[in-house]
């Protein structure tokens, strides 16, 4: 039996995972750059969302370009999403966002106060269940 994704098994396998891989240039552009970030899936805006600090080189390498692409770990029976185009910035989290993230990490809800938040956006991601990948739209 093959079994086909979509949107909720991508949301499944973010959420169900803690660490993402997060792949952006280095700031000379020159390199790809991965940090393993905490993420959680925004259904709302169909957006991975993540934090870190302001003095962190992932951050200036985000000012630098906007280009990124991530992944989730094979997680248990949940399956893996890999990300190849998607374009990551700062955003202001909506109280929501910051419940949405705060609840999933309620042990950094401190750091998450005085830290940036930043969203992932996609329009396609490929999600494996059961061997099986399937490219699920997020947006149009």
């Amino acid at each position: 039996m093959i079994i086909l994704a979509d949107k909720t098994d991508l949301e499944k396998i973010v959420n169900g995972t803690a660490q993402i891989a997060v792949a952006t240039l280095t700031k000379n552009g020159q390199a790809p750059d991965v940090r393993i970030v905490l993420g959680v899936y925004d259904k709302t805006s169909d957006q991975v969302l993540f934090m870190s600090s302001a003095q962190a080189e992932k951050v200036a390498e985000i000012a630098a370009h906007s280009q990124a692409a991530f992944a989730t770990p094979q997680f248990g029976e949940l399956g893996y999403a890999r990300i190849r185009h998607a374009v990551v910035e700062q955003i202001n989290p909506t109280p929501e966002q910051l419940d949405l993230y705060n609840n999933k990490y309620p042990e950094n809800a401190k750091y998450a106060a005085h830290s940036d938040f930043f969203a992932l956006r996609f329009k396609e991601a490929e999600v494996t269940v059961d061997g099986h990948t399937t490219v699920v739209k997020v947006t149009d």
